[in-house]
């Protein structure tokens, strides 16, 4: 007698497909839900960041009592005689300023504070790249526009609605400027009410010659933004190469550089009292230009 073979179940081509086919479904479901979790977790990250920039400007101002230069531009730009002890052009941001309260002692021991940024014995100091630079919705970039390779950044100080020099628009009174420091009695608005330091993006190639995120630079629209128009909007004033990205700009002299994210509808933004608030692209211009003035009762002309 001949053995019986048992039979043994399988799929068939359409159940095989159909299997295909839903776990195709439940990827499709998954994915903008992982994808919404990493952004997430990356703008977590950013808020981190800009929390300890804003606390070290907290403990730089308890050590000084006034808060850091916004920017200090040495030799001929200075009317108030910030030179090196030789006479050098000084060209300094506030970045480095703040270096022994972001726990940067190392790299501050070793920078020459008598000297510009792109004296040769600085430039292997702001080429060391820290994360607390950087927004991870953007790249770690560095400035190879010219012969002093530098890392760029992505949160730089309030310049209010003003030029770099703030000789010329409303509410131009703003918590940081050129050459000079402000006391904690300087901020009208309070501390609370007034920001301090947002998110800008970098240019999208090192090699281009394009201020915006070069934050080491005292140059006009690199280590600043400012608030002519609200987030993600509007058209930046700076020397740039490319018209569109990270921003619309025009190459012209550096006027303004607006605050600008990869998030999702808006920037993060870090108040003079230390904390963070995000600021979404909708906000009224009138308000945001409040916000990034320290001037006396503005808040109240807005009706606020």
């Amino acid at each position: 007698m001949k053995r019986r073979l048992n039979s043994r179940p399988a799929f068939t081509l359409v159940e095989l497909l159909v299997v295909i086919a839903i776990i195709g479904i439940l990827v499709a479901l998954l994915l903008p839900a992982v994808q919404s979790a990493r952004a997430a977790a990356r703008r977590l990250q950013c808020v981190n960041n800009l929390k300890q920039w804003g606390l070290s400007m907290h403990l730089y101002f308890d050590n000084f009592k006034v808060f850091p230069y916004g920017t200090i531009r040495g030799g001929g730009w200075d009317p108030t005689g910030n030179t090196g002890p030789n006479g050098e052009n000084r060209r300094q941001t506030f970045v480095g300023s703040l270096w022994p309260y972001i726990e940067q002692d190392t790299i501050d021991a070793q920078y020459d504070w008598d000297k510009s940024f792109h004296a040769p014995e600085n430039l292997p100091i702001i080429q060391v790249q820290i994360p607390l630079y950087f927004c991870p919705d953007d790249r770690k970039g560095f400035w190879k526009g010219d012969q002093y390779t530098r890392s760029r950044g992505n949160y730089v100080a309030c310049w209010g609605n003003g030029n770099y020099w703030q000789t010329n628009r409303d509410f131009s009174t703003a918590p940081f400027s050129p050459n000079r420091q402000y006391s904690a009695g300087d901020i009208g608005d309070g501390l609370s009410n007034t920001m301090f330091l947002s998110e800008v993006l970098q240019a999208v190639e090192d090699e281009h010659f394009d201020f915006r995120g070069d934050v080491f630079n005292d140059d006009l629209s690199c280590a600043q933004f400012m608030t002519h128009n609200t987030p993600n909007s509007g058209v930046d004033s700076t020397v740039c190469v490319d018209e569109e990205f990270p921003g619309p700009c025009l190459r012209v002299s550096s006027e303004s550089v607006a605050a600008r994210s990869n998030h999702s509808g808006g920037v993060n933004v870090a108040m003079g009292d230390g904390s963070v608030q995000w600021v979404t692209d909708g906000i009224a211009l009138a308000v945001w230009q409040a916000k990034g003035s320290s001037d006396w009762g503005d808040l109240d002309a807005d009706g606020r």
